[in-house]
C-alpha cells in the first residue's frame, strides 16, 4: 500500500511509527486481533509525530479514500467503547 505521507516531512523513525499507525488501522477494519489499548497508543504516537490538524485532517481524507477507513471516526468509536 502507498500511505498518503509526505515521506519528506519526516524522519525515518517518525516515518516507521506513522505507518505502524495506519497498518494497524487497516488490521482493526479487517478483524485481525489488534487491542484498542494498542490502537490508542498507536494513535498518540502518530497525533504527537504530526502535531498539525492540516496534515492529520489531509491524510485522514487520502487514507480513507484509499482504504475506506476515516481515522478520527474510527478512533473517536474506539475511545468511546474502551472508555
Amino acid at each position: 500500500m502507498d500511505y498518503p505521507i509526505d515521506y519528506n516531512a519526516y524522519t525515518t523513525e517518525e516515518i516507521v511509527e506513522i505507518i505502524a499507525f495506519l497498518h494497524a488501522l487497516e488490521q482493526h477494519k479487517f478483524g485481525d486481533e489488534i487491542s484498542a489499548d494498542e490502537l490508542l497508543s498507536r494513535y498518540n504516537t502518530y497525533r504527537s509525530i504530526l502535531n498539525n490538524k492540516a496534515e492529520e485532517k489531509r491524510i485522514d481524507k487520502a487514507f480513507e479514500s484509499q482504504t475506506g477507513i476515516a481515522i478520527y471516526q474510527t478512533m473517536n468509536a474506539i475511545k468511546k467503547s474502551s472508555s
